[in-house]
């Protein structure tokens, strides 16, 4: 039956909704929980892990040592909301992506009332985390710049219209497109002048599109910079720095490898954050950590010129991804260790707290 979870997968990565949810349905109709093995000699510590049977879920997994807890998986849309929940100790929600998940998200703050243990990521904060709402909530903090940003359908973009709507909005170009829902710069692209609107709409999946303002994260040497940033716990996390001379970066397809000036780069990054970026850039990620709310979270951004941030994304879906087995990783690797233990660590203080259930309240 998990392949049908695959199946959907990959049917909403090519743009395919109705067959992802035709897959969706039969892998979770009749099971909505599972059970996962617990690998540990001691007594498990019970967790139910909310999540949504569609995309938009936090890679967790690696979140959760299954040595300490025994998880159960909850698929939200396919479980009663007046049904009791499964025996725990602690709730973790890890469904993240407010702009496709809004559904999975209200059925699991119902699900959370029925108890009295604590949640990771509660519902609610998560919900308020959309793209549009972070460029409007977070873009008023001190420090902090955030891209113009509207929703609109991809049909007027596609048509003749498009480029007259997007001016009424204020936004110039070069201009970015993306469909709601997908990371890792899937369905995600530049547009550089109004002539080719029409064409990059057209080929984007989804009956809206985002539209943002594209923020120059280009150094002198001309190279686009990302950094990461986990909060965990109500701490922040250096995760990577990542140089590319695309617009697009990601860690996976950036100009790192190859590149011993950018690996020092990233290392004086991981080992001293507040140099690097400065006390201004510091402070205003505090505060778009504070503002989120989020138990646990990723903020991607660039130093602006002036040491103020300038925010591209900051939710619950961000992964803390490993580095590769090569020695050329190795100044990468304790950084990465700190935040996975800080999140281990997270989730057995809050099971532990005096406010955890074994069962639902």
């Amino acid at each position: 039956m998990n392949a049908h979870r695959g199946l959907a997968v990959i049917c909403w990565a090519l743009g395919d909704s109705e067959g992802a949810r035709h897959h969706q349905t039969q892998q979770y109709a009749d099971r909505p929980v599972e059970t996962l093995p617990f690998l540990g000699t001691g007594e498990p510590v019970p967790l139910v892990v909310l999540m949504s049977a569609e995309v938009g879920n936090l890679p967790w997994p690696a979140l959760v040592d299954n040595r300490v807890f025994s998880t159960t998986i909850v698929a939200v849309e396919y479980f009663e909301t007046d049904r009791a929940l499964p025996p725990h100790r602690l709730i973790l929600n890890a469904i993240g992506d407010a702009d496709v998940c809004g559904p999975a998200l209200e059925r699991a703050q119902a699900l959370v009332r029925q108890t009295s243990a604590q949640v990771i990521n509660a519902p609610a904060a998560v919900l308020a985390t959309g793209r549009i709402s972070n460029a409007e909530r977070l873009g008023r903090l001190p420090g902090v710049i955030t891209p113009r940003m509207v929703r609109l359908p991809r049909a007027v973009l596609a048509g003749a219209d498009g480029a007259a709507a997007i001016h009424w909005h204020e936004i110039a170009f070069p201009l970015l497109l993306r469909s709601a829902g997908f990371h890792m710069g899937q369905h995600f692209v530049r547009v550089e002048a109004p002539d080719g609107l029409a064409a990059a709409s057209a080929a984007l999946p989804g009956e809206e599109l985002l539209v943002m303002e594209y923020l120059d994260a280009r150094g002198a040497d001309g190279q686009a910079r990302k950094c990461r940033v986990m909060s965990i716990g109500g701490r922040l996390y250096p995760l990577h720095l990542a140089i590319s001379p695309d617009w697009k970066v990601h860690y996976f397809s950036a100009a790192m490898a190859d590149s011993s000036e950018h690996q020092r780069e990233e290392a004086a990054f991981l080992t001293d954050m507040p140099g690097v970026l400065g006390d201004k850039a510091v402070r205003a990620l505090e505060e778009v950590a504070k503002t989120l709310g989020l138990d646990y979270a990723g903020i991607d951004f660039s130093l602006g010129r002036g040491g103020e941030i300038l925010l591209f994304e900051a939710n619950a879906t961000m992964r803390i991804h490993p580095p590769g087995p090569e020695p050329q990783w190795n100044y990468r690797r304790a950084s990465v260790n700190r935040a996975l233990e800080a999140a281990h660590q997270m989730l057995c203080d809050r099971a532990s707290s005096p406010a955890a259930t074994g069962r639902a309240a």
